[in-house]
């Protein structure tokens, strides 16, 4: 037997739902636990506490679900790859508490930002399948259909795209220079960036090299 969960982000409309700002709504986590059956909700929010327990007490009076809330610090609602990392994580620690072999996932894609949605499907057409579902007042709480796999039709274009990359940018230069050699490197970001470097080394021109302590700035410089 399946283990319905619902993953959400908390959004500014759930928060008026449970103030009793919003006309006549519950918001597209109540609609969503009103409307279907699920035995865990598990709420990310990059909330006040305040705001967030106040939630959690309004939404239990909906459902009998057991809420479990992971508190997200994002530099910004914006910020794709902290959403993207925040949600990849909740989701293990979520298959790790539970320890279920038939648990069945769905995101809601309503709350939050354009980007919290952007990052539910991707990960619902990848590493973490699961059923896509948004919710509005007018058409209530319904599946999403999206007719395409990122895996299969999205991911090997990147990977021929990031091939054509590199073989334009090393096309034309002189032979590598055995400085070079000295960077071992196998991905293609490494590719890429030697590839750039070959190019620059070309020129007589002041070049500044970004990154993080240890990454081989000193070496690149050479």
């Amino acid at each position: 037997m399946n283990t319905p969960i619902l993953f959400a982000w908390l959004g500014m409309t759930d928060v008026k739902a449970c103030r009793g700002e919003l006309k006549g709504g519950l918001g597209p986590i109540g609609q969503a636990v009103k409307k279907r059956s699920y035995s865990y909700v598990v709420l990310l929010s990059n909330s006040d506490s305040k705001t967030e327990s106040k939630y959690i007490e309004w939404l239990k009076e909906l459902s009998s679900a057991e809420i479990i809330k992971y508190h997200i610090k994002l530099s910004g609602p914006t910020q794709f790859g902290e959403i993207y990392e925040a949600a990849d994580a909740s989701i293990n620690k979520v298959k790790k508490k539970l320890k279920e072999k038939n648990l069945k996932f769905t995101f809601h894609l309503s709350p939050g930002t354009p980007a919290m949605a952007s990052v539910w499907i991707i990960l619902a057409k990848t590493i973490h399948p699961a059923e896509l579902i948004e919710s509005s007042i007018e058409e209530g709480v319904k599946t999403v259909d999206l007719p395409f796999d990122i895996s299969a039709d999205y991911l090997p274009h990147m990977v021929h795209t990031s091939d054509d990359e590199i073989t334009k940018l090393t096309m034309g230069l002189p032979p590598e220079a055995p400085a070079f050699d000295e960077i071992i490197h196998r991905s293609k970001e490494m590719k890429r960036v030697v590839a750039k470097a070959r190019r620059l080394a070309m020129h007589s021109v002041p070049i500044l090299i970004q990154g993080e302590s240890g990454t081989g700035k000193e070496l690149l410089s050479r």
